[in-house]
């Protein structure tokens, strides 16, 4: 394993793998308050719901015991006994009381305060007889001397808020009494209050009727437009049709849970983004610092490589010519030459590394000028015809125009010589370099193209960078410092131009310069 790849993966180790653990913990709590919250409104609503039932109980039991033995046979059957019509008078939910004679030695009473339902006692006779279970079992009761009300479906479907209660009246002659109230008006009139002072602006209270999925009473206001539909529900003991639903004020327990969810996996997700990005961005700069590092080691040996053999040239050459062991004066004009051209290399490689340390430092110093391009090009070819001719290549050259650039001359020149040396070093078999000059809207391009081993895809965004050189293939067997290229793109973008590359390996590349047009 490289170093760049035990980085990551201390990274991983040291950054990700807590924040991952962290947001597992963090997700396992967030079910566990969900859980914690329901279980809090669940015994909240257990408690509200045995205060309203035994209210609601409270308050059958005072209807019937202000009913019982108030029968009076002797009246005419249109006719309310006093303390019933009292009953019937405070109480509006209450719209029918009838009995029932158990022996049928008398005929059924009902009593009303609306206006009389002429189908009234068909529904009830209906009712009644539909549950004769029921009827048996409350006389059961009451024989055990226990007086038991139990609601029965009423046989009406139309009458939507229609509730039938029954209970067994009277101890040797016994009676089946009911009570038809109007759900909506009792627990809009009787049990609101009581919820009202229940919730106390805490939380809210709804009676539900889950069969139609309407909401009967809600003790939230106009201005709390949260649906009750998710509420926690429980079927209240009277009236089994009807639920007790609870949820907080403003907003339901699951919207409550699931907010303080998403507000809460939103952070982690965002935290989980950052620590990513974090770990990233450390990784791609310690990644370049290694690769920076690498870079430069190998630039020490290349260049330490590039120095040695010119000066063992020039070692073995000028002692040999101090020791006067050369036989003929032509070997001595041989000897000096070669000496000359190894110090020129070597004086190359050196004024390179300089411009190179100091275009990096920004300590070079440029000198624009308006250049012509033709006459510019012309005479740097002409300067370097005999090291064209002497490595066996050929060139063209095809000028567009008069077309003059702003920039510095010695720079200028730089430029051109790197990359004309560039291309004669990873040229093999085809030794032809091409050069044009075009307009391009506001700027002058300059094109060199040589038909060499090319470049990868991969390799031709790190070219411009500084000690890179190709690490395998025919380019990382080239002698070269790597700072050629690096120090091209510095100089142009100095001058506010840009350099670049097309290349496929096998089939050459082509290098183009941009530089500002200045023909006015």
């Amino acid at each position: 394993m490289n170093s760049t790849r035990r980085i990551g993966l201390l990274l991983t180790l040291i950054f990700l793998l807590p924040a991952l653990f962290f947001s597992v913990y963090e997700m396992s709590t967030l079910n566990k308050d969900e859980k914690m919250i329901q279980e809090i409104y669940q015994k909240q609503l257990d408690a509200i719901l045995f205060s309203v039932n035994q209210y609601a109980d409270d308050i059958l039991s005072s209807w019937i015991a202000r009913i019982e033995g108030h029968y009076d046979a002797s009246l005419p059957t249109d006719s309310v006994p006093p303390k019933i019509q009292d009953v019937l008078n405070l109480n509006a939910s209450l719209q029918y009381v009838f009995i029932i004679d158990t022996t049928a030695k008398e005929p059924m009473k009902i009593y009303t305060n609306n206006m009389y339902d002429e189908n009234i006692r068909q529904h009830i006779e209906q009712t009644v007889s539909n549950h004769r279970t029921v009827i048996a079992e409350l006389i059961r009761y009451k024989r055990s001397g226990f007086q038991k009300i139990m609601r029965i479906a009423w046989a009406d479907k139309d009458a939507r808020f229609t509730e039938c209660l029954v209970y067994i009246s009277g101890e040797s002659q016994m009676k089946i009494s009911g009570l038809l109230i109007n759900t909506e008006l009792f627990f809009e009139d009787l049990i609101g209050p009581k919820l009202q002072a229940v919730a106390q602006d805490q939380f809210i209270l709804s009676v539900l009727q889950p069969a139609s999925d309407s909401v009967v009473y809600t003790t939230a206001t106009r201005n709390d437009t949260t649906s009750t539909a998710e509420a926690l529900t429980k079927d209240l003991w009277i009236l089994p049709d009807y639920s007790l639903g609870i949820r907080g004020k403003g907003t339901t327990m699951q919207e409550l849970v699931r907010e303080r969810t998403r507000s809460n996996l939103i952070l982690l997700i965002g935290l989980d983004v950052i620590l990513i990005i974090g770990v990233v961005l450390v990784f791609r700069n310690l990644k370049k610092e290694v690769d920076l590092a690498q870079n430069k080691a190998d630039f020490v040996s290349n260049v330490s490589h590039e120095i040695r053999t010119p000066l063992a040239l020039i070692s073995m050459f000028a002692e040999t010519l101090e020791m006067d062991r050369v036989p003929s004066e032509e070997k001595k004009r041989e000897y000096y030459h070669i000496i000359s051209k190894e110090t020129q290399r070597l004086s190359g490689i050196v004024n390179k590394i300089l411009n190179f340390s100091q275009t990096e430092a920004n300590k070079k110093t440029l000198y624009p000028e308006r250049l012509h391009v033709d006459t510019e090009i012309k005479n740097i070819l002409d300067t370097y015809q005999f090291h064209l001719s002497n490595k066996g290549f050929a060139y063209t050259y095809e000028p567009v125009g008069d077309l003059y650039i702003k920039a510095d001359k010695e720079a200028f020149t730089e430029i051109m010589i790197n990359l004309i040396d560039n291309a004669m070093k990873y040229s093999d078999t085809v030794k032809k370099i091409d050069l044009s000059t075009r307009a391009e809207g506001t700027d002058v391009c300059i094109v060199i193209k040589d038909h060499g081993i090319g470049i990868s895809k991969k390799d031709q965004k790190h070219i411009f960078d500084k000690f890179y050189r190709v690490p395998e293939g025919n380019l990382a067997r080239k002698s070269g410092t790597g700072l050629g290229l690096s120090l091209v793109k510095q100089l142009m973008e100095a001058q506010g131009g840009r350099i670049m590359v097309s290349s496929e390996p096998g089939h050459g590349s082509e290098f183009r310069l941009y530089f500002e047009s200045h023909n006015n």
